[in-house]
């Protein structure tokens, strides 16, 4: 006798845009639990339009996705809020409509729409920077977060953390119950995030005119990134090279002395970390850090703070920064990974290792038991 499925929807409008950290986590989570638990589940792929069988594929154009983000992010805060919420109420009608049909609705993003009752909600919470530090983020997307995350928590019969540092963050601002809140820490796809040899590493170089060794700082260009020590350091340090990978995001754009090579596919931003000298991401805030273990599973040594999420990622295999603004100390372990091979060698022997203890196979089965307490919560 087959047992009735239980069946699910999930927000994949992440994907529908260029991949950052959100789209990575949809991406690699879901096709782990369609691998794993297809016995358990039926799942559908909400892209603000329909309920899709399979994951979206991504922006097909992503210079013209782009140029529009560019452009909307230059309108007035008070228009582009208005558009932002416009497309909300579009988006929430129709997944309404669609969730009579499910029992649970994942939330992968921001803060749940609103569904049909008796469907239950599990919501992914990533981080809480546009409550901590509104200051980093553009005056729209605050505005839209303030309208809508305090009250839409309440929708939630169970929520899902990437760290520890981020749920008791959630548990520390927010009146929830402890018990509904789990931990899912992220993981990275190991059959593209792995140390890639000397030939497939050159070419890439090659290809984006990088000579000689560099360190890579990797990820959006938002303030929280604290980009500008960076800058500084290699300012300070004339012989460095550093190369910068990833979206432009809304930080406005990189000064002079750093090689810009923008957003790049997985199979060359493996290829980019695995050629590094070091990761260098000095982030202000963070839930989780993904690309400082991506970084890691390539072998590729990481300097970072020890602020919010990141030590958990990077534990001893990290090189820490004694606190954000450290400049002098960012150039000092630069240069000795840059010339010390034992020390280079170790750390990034300790980041291999480190690495392994993450795994998108153990992401799943979190996500399994988080999603059934959900449906429980609502079906006791």
């Amino acid at each position: 006798m087959s047992v009735k499925k239980i069946r699910v929807i999930v927000n994949a409008i992440p994907l529908m845009n260029v991949k950052t950290g959100i789209g990575r986590y949809v991406e690699s989570l879901y096709s782990t639990m369609e691998r794993q638990y297809s016995d358990l589940f039926e799942f559908r792929y909400f892209d603000g339009v329909g309920a899709a069988s399979s994951l979206p594929s991504g922006a097909r154009d992503l210079d013209h996705w782009s140029s529009k983000a560019a452009l909307f992010w230059k309108l007035p805060p008070s228009l582009s809020f208005l558009i932002r919420l416009a497309l909300h109420h579009v988006r929430e009608r129709r997944l309404l409509s669609l969730s009579r049909k499910f029992d649970v609705y994942h939330e992968t993003a921001m803060f749940p729409f609103r569904v049909q009752d008796g469907v239950a909600t599990l919501l992914t919470v990533h981080d809480l920077s546009l409550e901590r530090y509104p200051q980093f983020h553009p005056a729209e997307r605050v505005r839209y977060f303030n309208r809508f995350f305090g009250k839409r928590l309440r929708l939630a019969d169970a929520f899902v953390s990437v760290s520890d540092f981020t749920r008791h963050e959630l548990l520390s601002a927010h009146d929830l119950d402890s018990r509904t809140v789990a931990v899912t820490p992220l993981a990275c796809d190991k059959d593209l995030f792995h140390h890639r040899q000397g030939e497939e590493v050159e070419a890439v170089k090659r290809e984006l005119g990088i000579r000689g060794d560099y360190f890579l700082s990797v990820g959006t260009n938002d303030p929280r990134k604290n980009l500008p020590l960076i800058f500084e350091a290699v300012h300070g340090s004339p012989d460095t090279q550093m190369v910068i990978a990833g979206w432009s995001g809304w930080g406005g754009k990189l000064p002079g002395g750093v090689r810009d090579v923008g957003y790049v596919s997985d199979q060359t931003l493996a290829c980019l970390y695995s050629g590094a000298t070091a990761l260098v991401y000095p982030s202000l805030y963070e839930g989780f850090g993904l690309p400082v273990l991506e970084a890691m599973s390539c072998g590729c040594p990481v300097v970072l703070t020890r602020e919010a999420s990141l030590p958990e990622v990077a534990g001893e295999a990290g090189c820490y920064l004694s606190g954000p603004r450290a400049v002098e100390e960012l150039v000092s372990i630069m240069e000795r990974l840059g010339t010390d091979e034992a020390f280079r060698r170790e750390k990034s022997a300790a980041s291999l290792e480190r690495a392994e203890l993450f795994s998108w196979e153990r992401t799943a089965l979190l996500t399994k038991e988080a999603i059934l307490a959900a449906y429980r919560a609502k079906h006791p």
